[in-house]
């Protein structure tokens, strides 16, 4: 009985060890599964912030280019102070085509995050000489000014084929 009884005690020691063995390897490999998706999650948080870090370098640099072109869209419009003297200007450009001008500013429209300030106005020509070529004049000159202005109408008589008279309504733009 004896080696009956050490041999049941010998391959109960055995089971025993064989089960906490597996028991142990059970245990690592759902550690380990855990750990390789953590892992996992963790890597692919790295690679969008580090692609996140990359986009940014890129805007950053693209930034200072753009920074080298504010001056000149800040000048591209005139300021609103300008305007008053644009007046001015205009009625010198159409002098100088023969038209007699008449200026008006009328409504102003603020400007917003997307628009610039337009200020309507009404401009009336007339004039004895120069017919429609210092019409198309003045315009060229107007649209090569460093105003910007779109005529929304525009009607001209011409009373022979020199003299003429018209309105013309339309907004200027600025800052």
């Amino acid at each position: 009985m004896n080696f009956r009884k050490y041999l049941i005690i010998t391959i109960s020691t055995i089971l025993g060890v064989i089960l906490i063995v597996l028991m142990a390897v059970i245990f690592l490999a759902n550690d380990s599964s855990g750990k390789a998706e953590q892992i996992s999650r963790t890597k692919s948080e790295i690679s969008r912030k580090n692609r996140g870090l990359e986009l940014l370098t890129i805007l950053q640099s693209e930034s200072q280019k753009a920074a080298s072109y504010s001056a000149q869209l800040d000048s591209a419009l005139i300021t609103k102070e300008q305007l008053i003297n644009s007046k001015k200007e205009l009625a010198e450009l159409a002098q100088t085509n023969g038209i007699n001008l008449n200026l008006e500013f009328r409504e102003e429209t603020p400007p917003s995050e997307n628009t610039a300030r337009r200020t309507s106005m009404s401009l009336s020509l007339n004039s004895a000489s120069g017919g429609f070529l210092s019409v198309a004049n003045f315009l060229k000159a107007v649209e090569n000014s460093r105003y910007a202005v779109q005529l929304t109408s525009m009607d001209l008589n011409f009373e022979n084929s020199r003299a003429f008279n018209g309105n013309l309504n339309g907004q200027i733009f600025s800052l």
